[in-house]
């Protein structure tokens, strides 16, 4: 069998880089999660995202098992679409927050940019030129402060953080139901874990 000499690619120093790494998603990003339709698509993403797939699951056949199929079934039921909600919800405004760094950081740079030259061109006398530049930096100037002014009222870094950890403490009592820790170790916890998700969503909606 051959084998290939191609050395393993090595990680380029610019890929750490602030517009490499947190660069945003330009082409939409959707804020509502949608189930795929295919579940072969929906049963890799369970996998993904770490959870327990009945069909990627390689610990053995889960149907030996009949009390960890019904609690996948009733997570499946209950909680896992608040998840991946939260989830798409979380990934969305962190898409956003990277948007507006962007768009800020170069505001910033070409407003110092396009003042700079106009203060070096008016010294140097060529006033048509200054005035260009002069207004271009107003105008750069002032949409960068229009797109902060949106960016502080719409809160993506806060609601990032909030929708990210709502999510978090969804996969914790996803994994607290699967071993019957309380309060999922009594008769009624198929209704405590209806409580918990509805309880999570109402943090969602309130501020702070």
């Amino acid at each position: 069998m051959a084998v290939s000499m191609r050395p393993a690619s090595r990680k380029r120093w610019y890929n750490d880089l602030f517009f490499i790494k947190r660069r945003p998603i330009f082409r939409g990003l959707s804020i509502e999660w949608d189930r795929p339709a295919d579940e072969d698509d929906y049963q890799k993403l369970i996998d993904r995202e770490g959870f327990i797939s009945h069909k990627y699951w390689h610990g053995g056949d889960l149907s030996k098992y009949p009390t960890i199929t019904q609690d996948l079934k009733d997570l499946d039921q209950h909680l896992l679409p608040t998840f991946f909600e939260f989830s798409q919800k979380s990934k969305y405004f962190q898409n956003d927050f990277y948007l507006y760094q962007w768009i800020f950081a170069l505001g910033a740079f070409f407003t110092t940019l396009f003042g700079t030259l106009a203060a070096t061109v008016g010294i140097a006398g060529g006033n048509s030129a200054g005035r260009v530049l002069s207004y271009m930096t107003a105008i750069v100037g002032a949409v960068t402060a229009y797109y902060t002014t949106l960016s502080n009222r719409g809160e993506p870094q806060k609601r990032w953080g909030k929708t990210r950890r709502l999510a978090e403490e969804l996969r914790m009592n996803y994994f607290k139901y699967l071993s019957h820790l309380p309060p999922y170790d009594q008769a009624d916890r198929v209704q405590k874990l209806r409580e918990t998700v509805i309880d999570i969503r109402v943090k969602e909606q309130e501020n702070g």
